[in-house]
Parts: structure tokens; sequence; C-alpha cells
């Protein structure tokens, strides 16, 4: 009778062991919204891709593996908030949110790092092409000081500019500036067309992003051009400052960027002499 007396007290035990570690946890509040974090964002890259059904708990079993909870875990905890006192949902939310934000704000740190890291080599890459200011022109023998050719033309952006003020005494009807660029066969595809302003100070700025596929030899801006030849007349201009920049695809100028920096001697030859005879002996 002992004997089986121990046995049973044994076998309840054995159950009652069994019986607690089939019995769903309660998650902390703290981790139970690190879950609700991975779930927000499976949910969004779901959305993204096609919105696939996410209807289903099992969608979220990996996160909560990972975790290291189940699917009755989760249940369990969130069925039982209002037994617990201490405990509160929107707490939990406010912490889910919390984190997504850190990761929001690191994302968008990371993205900024980028953003400014592309600008800079841009702005480092960025090449002045042609730069006059000054330019007066009043009759037809400084006609060919209104015209600025840039070649050859590679790919990358191609900002141009130019501040102009047309002369009272210039009376010709039609005039208007010209940006064009030119291909192998003299063929052209002209970007700007524009009437030339009579104001003091008038202005344009434009800018292109020219790719390998456009195939351009030469960029030609003309300050003086009229659709008719016949109405061709004398200009009177003055020219304050006309610009032309060329910057590189922003891939080719990190890439550069980097190079260049790769090549930066971080220590002096001295030292680099003395890590050598070290190394020698």
């Amino acid at each position: 009778m002992k004997l089986k007396h121990i046995f049973t007290t044994l076998l309840i035990a054995a159950t009652a062991i069994m019986t607690a570690c089939n019995r769903p946890k309660v998650i902390p509040d703290k981790e139970l919204g690190a879950i609700f974090r991975d779930a927000v964002l499976v949910n969004a890259y779901l959305m993204i891709n096609n919105g696939t059904n996410i209807d289903s708990l099992r969608i979220y079993e990996p996160i909560f593996a990972r975790h290291g909870y189940t699917a009755e875990d989760v249940q369990y905890t969130i069925h039982n908030f209002s037994r617990r006192k201490s405990a509160n949902l929107s707490d939990v939310a406010e912490y889910m949110i919390l984190l997504l934000d850190r990761e929001a704000n690191a994302l968008n740190l990371q993205v900024a790092k980028l953003d400014t890291i592309e600008n800079a080599a841009r702005r480092h890459y960025t090449k002045t092409l042609l730069s006059k200011s000054d330019i007066r022109v009043t009759k037809e023998a400084d006609s060919t000081r209104l015209r600025f050719v840039i070649e050859p033309v590679y790919a990358g952006t191609y900002d141009v500019r130019a501040n102009y003020t047309l002369d009272s005494l210039d009376k010709a009807a039609g005039r208007r500036y010209r940006l064009y660029f030119e291909r192998p066969d003299s063929s052209i595809r002209a970007i700007a067309n524009g009437m030339i302003q009579r104001r003091k100070g008038a202005n344009f700025d434009h800018r292109y992003d020219i790719t390998p596929e456009d195939n351009y030899t030469r960029l030609v801006l003309e300050m003086s051009h009229f659709s008719d030849p016949k109405q061709h007349a004398a200009t009177r201009m003055h020219i304050h400052d006309v610009t032309i920049r060329h910057t590189p695809p922003t891939e080719e100028c990190v890439d550069m960027l980097f190079k260049e920096q790769s090549g930066v001697r971080i220590f002096s030859d001295s030292l680099i002499r003395a890590i050598e005879e070290g190394a020698r002996e």
C-alpha cells in the first residue's frame, strides 16, 4: 500500500507538471509590445506585396516563436489583460509605437547620411565648363560672342544659366534664345527655346539629365536666334553672366569619391618605415 501511494503521488505530480507546462504563459508588457512591433512591420510588408491575406495567426507564428512564445500565449495574455490590475493594453501599444519611432528615426538618419554623401559627392565633382561675364554686343561683328559651344558632351546633369539685358534700342521682333544638343550626324534636339525678354536683368535657368544613350556630341547655346532668317538683325545686348556646369551621374560621383578617399594616406612615411623595420626584425 505504501508503494502504491508513493506511485500515485508521483503520477499526480507529473500530471500537474505537464499541465503547468502546457498552460499558456503571460507575456510581459514590453515583450508583447516588441511582438506587436514585428507584427505591424509584417502587415506593412504584406500590404505592399499585393495585400496578402493576414487574417490567420499562422502568419505571425514565426514572430511569436522568435520571441519564445506561441499564438496561444499571445491570445491568453491579451484575453487576460482585464484581470491584471497593473496591466494596460494602451501601454503596450505605446511601447510598440516607441519601438517603431526609434527604428524610423534610425532609418531616417541613415537615409540622411546617404543623401548627404551623395550630395557631397555631386558637389565635389560638379565642374564649371563655361563661365563668362560682362559680354557687351552692339554690332553685327559681335554676334559670334552670343554663341557658346560645349564639347564633348558626357552623361550627367547640365545646368545652364544666363542673366542678360536687351538694350532698349534693340527693336527686332521675335528674338529668342535657343539651347540644343547635337548628335554625330549633325541632327539636333532643341531642349529650350524661349523669348528674349525686354527687361533689365532678365534670366533663365535650365537643367538637363543626359544619358549615354542620347549620344550627344555638342551642347550649343545661342543667345540671339530667329526662326525666320529674314528677321535677323544686329543685336544690342549685355550678358551679365552665363554659366554651364556639368555633374556626372550620382553613382559615378560616389564611386569616384570612394576611390579618391581610398587612396588617402592615413599614416606618415616615417611611421610606415618604422613598422616595416619592426617587421624585418
